[in-house]
């Protein structure tokens, strides 16, 4: 069993009865390595495990050939390690065994989850997938569930980012990692799609336990975080960098209303914004 299991030994045991009333879906875990950030970039490789409710799962490791001669950035590479020969004679994503299966699940009834999940989404879109999904974005749960400088894991270190290897390091003893990566066969390379996964999961049974919820409600909390935007305390850009948004905002009216109307131009063009910030500028104007 698996699903709740939020620490690793007696919680996931006496979750077991909670996780049997909660059948008909299945949660899809997963992560994308590309050949790059822009829009037209491809995936390479493919993570991903797929659960239900009792623990049953299937994984994928694929890696995967692109089209066009499409070649990998080097500061991809530089990330993820995967290298143009590395994908001769594989199949073009669309043909992959994971692309398949997921056409097979995608209806309301089950959950999409990544960490930053509208980044690897773009990247299903590229292909023609078109997501009926719950999406989960475990990024964003994370900034509603978690405060940046608050004290955490062992060794009670401030939060510094939400960065998912950041969770890892700090949430998770050695021994924790050894159990999941011994259960799935798998080493825990970072920047490699599967071993992200792994560490996805495992962060992902920390964000059920903040909901203080069980069950689907728990689930259905995360979705509706996900889509729930942020409002953000302190810039993390500019000139103002590290200040909170309310006080520049006293002090320096005119940029706060600049920079909203900048971004509001933006949005209406279609341009990919910060929503967490929009919404923050859009309320802070507002008072």
């Amino acid at each position: 069993m698996d699903l709740f299991d939020f620490d690793f030994s007696k919680e996931e045991d006496k979750q077991d009865e909670v996780n049997k009333l909660n059948s008909g879906y299945k949660l899809i875990f997963f992560d994308t390595e590309t050949t790059g950030a822009k829009s037209d970039d491809q995936i390479i490789e493919i993570g991903s495990i797929v659960e239900d409710s009792e623990g049953n799962y299937e994984q994928y490791e694929e890696l995967c050939a692109t089209s066009n001669g499409k070649l990998i950035h080097p500061e991809a590479m530089v990330t993820h390690g995967i290298r143009n020969e590395d994908l001769k004679g594989c199949k073009n994503f669309q043909e992959s065994s994971f692309y398949k299966d997921l056409a097979k699940l995608n209806n309301p009834a089950n959950y999409l989850i990544a960490h930053n999940l509208p980044f690897d989404l773009a990247r299903l879109e590229y292909y023609g997938f078109n997501s009926n999904l719950k999406h989960i974005d475990t990024l964003q749960c994370a900034k509603h569930l978690f405060e940046l400088g608050e004290s955490l894991g062992e060794y009670e270190y401030e939060l510094p980012n939400y960065k998912l290897q950041t969770f890892r390091y700090i949430l998770f003893s050695k021994k924790d990692e050894i159990y999941k990566a011994k259960k799935y066969d798998v080493k825990l390379d970072a920047h490699r799609a599967i071993g992200d996964v792994v560490v996805l999961k495992m962060f992902f049974q920390k964000l059920l336990k903040r909901t203080n919820l069980e069950g689907v409600e728990a689930l259905d909390k995360l979705v509706e975080l996900s889509a729930k935007p942020v409002l953000v305390k302190k810039f993390n850009f500019g000139k103002y960098k590290g200040r909170l948004i309310k006080d520049v905002y006293i002090q320096d009216p005119g940029y706060i209303e600049w920079l909203y109307k900048d971004i509001s131009k933006q949005k209406k063009s279609g341009e990919k914004i910060d929503k967490n910030l929009y919404e923050t500028l859009k309320e802070v104007i507002g008072k």
